[in-house]
């Protein structure tokens, strides 16, 4: 990719989450919409954070396993 179409792109970018910042905090619809959608975030960030405490277990190291016993490998 070039670097002017990457500096396109950016600047496309930008100004696509500009433009939906500015309806958002801007406009009525924005607001009512932000109302709706901040509770479903909330519910959804819990519910990752519950995600996030059942794998923590996973990623600890396991000392109750026999240091003898490998996996088969070929």
């Amino acid at each position: 990719m070039s670097d002017r179409t990457s500096i396109l792109l950016c600047a496309l970018a930008g100004a696509v989450i500009g433009g939906a910042a500015g309806y958002l905090y801007f406009t009525e619809e924005g607001t009512r919409l932000r109302e709706d959608l901040e509770p479903r975030l909330a519910d959804l960030m819990g519910e990752l954070d519950k995600a996030r405490s059942m794998m923590e277990p996973a990623r600890t190291p396991r000392s109750d396993i026999r240091p003898d016993v490998r996996p088969f490998s070929r």
